[in-house]
């Protein structure tokens, strides 16, 4: 195959000009590297993993609802007034009962201090499936933080993927061009020579050192190019933006086998971020049927009591010291239509988003279908540029064997030099176009980085814990 032929040229050629082009050292970098590292330093993979944690402790908070409640109150004052001081000149002149003895009477104790402890122990016995529901919702929704975490591992995935396709891109153009300028320094010494017999004019030479100036002018662009590339990938990887790197991978046009309507079947089946729609459905229909639970009664036991006295945890005021133990039974006969209010609120929430699945299982279709045809476009590219360079390598050879033997101008031997490095430069535009679309493609279609996500699902059809789950999905065990 011709773009074989020609890859293997200019790979060869890249490796003869690769001591000029990363004389500097740095680290080494590919691929699985980049991907690993951006796995594992990215800040967006640290805030999924923060939302799947909320989500988690939303789970725990709700179950913990359903149970036991121990409350204690406490309260201390400081007592002033007629009541608890009693005025003996007031009492003498309206109550003709009063005698010297009554103030030390039990009923009116001389007190000025009151602390007392309230104590409260409850359990929620039925509460019309309202816990049940919440519960059920709320696991619905670790289950969806989960794949969203998944989802937000490809992207990144997909993101140093790119910025490192990117690097090898601009690293393949300042290749180019240092070959480019490589060959024009050598024609300018021979046109040089020719000058200098007089086979040639002035004029040859001028304009082969403006296009050899012109040439370094694009070198040093492909090298800016390159250091902002590996700057944009460094901070993908979460590496420091002035790190050097040195890449030992080339791109290549490896083939993709799958047919479009394979692809699309695919991601219907392992996009996570489409399968958690599905878990929103269902965490929507959960807070529906919670809602309903303002139809029915509520029933909790509860135990109660307090203490009463004038130092904290005394009992020495009069009725000092109680405890009841019993069941509550509440139900809202009429609430003015409150329920049905909030129970029609609530499907209409499961309605919006449902049809927002809807429109997720569309936009990931679209995904696919677009991503496959920019693949397929650029893989035709590269056939078409391979060609080109073909072509461009024996009309370069062709106008410079013309001009050293007389026959053909100077100024056509600069085009079809400036051709020839073009052509090149667009073969490896043409492969990085591929294997970027290539890698966006696996990207839409839910090419798994850590989570077989039908083995997720399964495992959570099974009643199996988030934790479960994860553990059993995960593809690296």
């Amino acid at each position: 195959m011709l773009r074989k032929k020609v890859s293997s040229i200019l790979f060869s050629a890249a490796l003869l000009l690769n001591s000029v082009s990363f004389a500097a050292e740095g680290m080494t970098m590919n691929l699985d590297k980049a991907i690993n590292l951006a796995l594992k330093n990215n800040h967006s993979i640290t805030q999924s993993n923060e939302d799947r944690e909320s989500a988690r402790w939303n789970l725990s908070a709700i179950r913990r609802q359903h149970g036991l409640r121990l409350t204690w109150t406490s309260t201390f004052n400081y007592i002033g007034g007629k009541y608890y001081r009693p005025n003996q000149d007031y009492y003498a002149q309206n109550h003709f009962y009063y005698n010297e003895d009554w103030f030390s009477n039990a009923e009116l104790p001389p007190y000025n201090s009151d602390a007392m402890n309230n104590f409260s122990l409850s359990f929620p016995v039925y509460t019309g499936g309202r816990f049940e529901n919440q519960i059920e919702g709320a696991g619905y929704g670790l289950n969806s933080a989960d794949l969203n975490m998944e989802y937000v591992k490809q992207n990144i995935k997909y993101q140093a993927t790119e910025a490192y396709y990117r690097v090898l891109q601009y690293n393949d153009a300042i290749k180019v061009q240092q070959e480019a300028v490589n060959f024009l320094q050598s024609h300018l010494e021979n046109v040089k020579i020719q000058y200098e017999v007089g086979t040639v004019a002035k004029a040859d030479v001028l304009s082969t050192e403006v296009q050899l100036a012109d040439y370094k002018r694009q070198l040093n662009s492909a090298w800016g190019d390159y250091e902002s590339a590996v700057a944009t990938l460094n901070n993908i990887i979460g590496l420091p933006v002035d790190t050097v790197l040195v890449a030992d991978d080339y791109l290549d046009d490896q083939p993709f086998a799958m047919k479009e309507e394979e692809c699309i079947e695919y991601a219907l089946e392992h996009r996570p971020d489409g399968i958690a729609t599905a878990y929103n459905v269902k965490q929507a229909q959960a807070n529906v049927n919670a809602t309903k639970s303002g139809y029915r009664p509520t029933v909790s036991a509860h135990i109660n009591g307090y203490m009463n006295g004038e130092k904290p945890f005394q009992t020495n005021h009069s009725n000092s010291e109680y405890w009841q133990i019993g069941v509550d039974l509440q139900w809202s006969i009429f609430d003015n239509h409150i329920t049905d209010a909030q129970v029609n609120q609530a499907k209409a929430e499961q309605r919006k988003v449902e049809s927002q699945m809807l429109q997720r299982l569309d936009q990931i279709k679209l995904e696919v279908h677009n991503a496959y045809i920019a693949m397929t476009t650029a893989d035709k590219n590269v056939e078409i540029a391979a060609h080109t360079v073909s072509d461009a390598e024996t009309a370069y050879a062709i106008a410079l064997v013309r001009y050293t033997e007389g026959v053909d101008t100077n100024l056509n031997v600069m085009d079809a030099q400036t051709k020839l490095a073009q052509a090149k430069n667009n073969y490896f535009n043409a492969l990085y176009n591929y294997n970027v679309s290539r890698a966006k493609l696996e990207q839409v279609m839910g090419v798994p980085v850590n989570m077989d996500v039908i083995r997720y699902v399964a495992a959570v059809d099974e009643g199996k814990t988030s934790p479960q789950a994860l553990k059993e999905s995960d593809i690296n065990q």
